[in-house]
This record gives structure tokens, C-alpha cells and sequence, in this order.
């Protein structure tokens, strides 16, 4: 199957900027069964691309010329090779070990509540043999737990605010995964990236989902708002702590005022 990605970012400010700064992190890190057969990134300025701390692709660029519009497009396509691999699973070399990822940070902070919510996992969490069984048990959990509602949060509501609203979308569901891992002790990790969305699947064509670390199997993806694991319909784009640090587009200007983004993204199979 090939799939077709295209990734509009639109800024426009109230007034004029005298300069902004952006990252992007919109480099797709393909899975096993997974192939790209054309990438490219279009923003304004002179870009320039280097390496995070946990391997992920970053685009750098600034305007520097008096400006009130920035517009970033990432677009291609990726094959993926439907019959060899159900699932979506990488091989790749590992910046930080997993002990790294148990961190509570941020968005994806787990506090008593969420300890509550996971309490009847404890036992089991750390085991090798039984930790596929509790991930999944978590991953359908937080899907009857917290509705998927599209508007319900925003990009600032963390794990802990998710549960206790009982709403929100993927990024939340992916947050409030990664908080309950941590919260037992199994490394898990917040993943961005794009998703062909059919009449079965939840979400927007852009996506957000977890990973968690399984002894003796490495690195794991499950995707709560669908209450699956991700399969080669899911493209990866990026890896954090929390959604901040693997936010797709970010930035910074100097004056402007207030600003719109406006977002379109489409995923289509070929």
C-alpha cells in the first residue's frame, strides 16, 4: 500500500514580525515494513537540519526580513509492505536507555490520581513475561476512561487534567499512556506522527501515540484513542518526553502580536 502525506502549517500574525525562529520536526522515521519514497520540507528562510538528543530529525530556520505570514509544508509518500508485519516496530540504534524514559516530565506527569488509576497494574508492571497483557489492559483502559473528543483539550492539558476531565483526543490519550507506564515503572515514550484514517479509526490525519519498552522485545507502539497497536498506516515523525518535545512545528518571533495557525493535513492511500 502507499500512502500520501501532505502537511500544510500556516502562520499569520496581527501585525508585523521583525523576525521569527521555528523547528520543525517533520522527518517520518519509517518502521521495518515501511519504505519513503519521497520527502521534502518547504519553509521560508534558510533551513538547516541536525540531530536531537533522542535522534530525531530537526529543521531549523529563521525569518529575518519584516513578515506577518510563515508557511511550512512537509509532503511525500511511504510504501508500506502489507502481509510481512502486523504491527509497526523500528530497529533502529538508541540514543538513551529505557531507564531514561521512566522521567515524570511535563505533560505526560503522573500524579496520585494517575497512581490510583494504575494501582491494580503495580504488581505486574515490572514483570517481562506479562508486561505485553498489561500494556494492552492500560491501553483499553484510558480508551473507555476518556472519551475521544474532538475540541475537548488543547495542547496544553497534560495526562493528569485528561483523566480527570474524562475527554480529550490523541495527544491526551498518548499522554495519559506514557504517565501510567512511568507511574509502574515501564519505560514509555510520547511519539508524533501522521495516521491514514479510515471509518474504524479515530483521529486526525496527524497523530500522537506512545511507545513502551518490553524486555527481550525493545520498543513497542500502542495507540490509545483507537484502542490498537499502530500497524504501517502509522508514520512516525518524532519522539519526547511530551508532546513539547516532539511537537511537529515550533517557534518563536520577535513582535507581531497575536497569531493564527491554521493546520491541514491529509493522508491518503494511493
Amino acid at each position: 500500500m502507499r500512502i500520501e502525506v501532505q502537511h500544510l502549517t500556516h502562520f499569520r500574525f496581527a501585525g508585523p514580525s521583525s523576525m521569527s525562529l521555528h523547528q520543525c520536526r517533520l522527518m517520518p522515521v519509517p518502521g521495518l515494513d515501511q519504505r519513503i519514497l519521497h520527502w521534502e520540507i518547504r519553509t521560508p528562510g534558510r533551513p538547516r537540519d541536525w540531530v536531537d538528543g533522542y535522534g530525531n530529525t530537526v529543521r531549523a530556520f529563521s525569518v529575518t526580513e519584516t513578515h506577518q505570514e510563515v508557511e511550512i509544508l512537509a509532503k511525500g509518500t511511504f510504501e508500506w509492505m502489507q502481509g510481512q508485519s502486523a504491527y509497526l516496530s523500528h530497529n533502529d540504534p538508541e540514543a538513551l536507555p529505557p531507564l531514561y524514559w521512566l522521567r515524570n516530565h511535563g505533560l505526560a506527569r503522573y500524579d496520585a490520581d494517575i497512581e490510583a488509576f494504575v494501582a491494580d497494574l503495580k504488581p505486574h508492571g515490572s514483570v517481562p513475561g506479562e508486561r505485553v497483557a498489561v500494556l494492552h489492559e492500560l491501553m483499553l483502559r484510558i480508551k473507555k476512561r476518556v472519551e475521544y473528543r474532538v475540541g475537548a483539550t488543547d495542547v496544553e492539558v497534560g495526562a493528569a487534567e485528561a483523566l480527570k476531565r474524562g475527554t480529550g483526543v490523541c495527544q491526551d490519550h498518548a499522554h495519559l499512556f506514557t504517565a501510567c507506564c512511568r507511574a509502574v515503572g515501564i519505560p514509555a515514550r510520547y511519539v508524533s506522527g501522521y495516521l491514514r484514517v479510515h471509518d474504524e479509526l479515530l483521529g486526525p490525519a496527524s497523530h500522537a501515540w506512545a511507545e513502551a519498552f518490553i524486555p527481550d522485545l525493545g520498543w513497542a507502539g500502542f495507540d490509545p484513542a483507537n484502542g490498537i497497536c499502530p500497524t504501517g498506516e502509522h508514520l512516525k515523525l518524532a519522539i519526547g518526553l511530551d508532546y513539547g518535545e516532539a511537537a511537529p512545528v515550533a517557534g518563536r518571533r520577535f513582535g507581531g502580536g497575536a497569531a493564527e495557525m491554521r493546520v491541514e493535513v491529509q493522508v491518503r492511500a494511493l
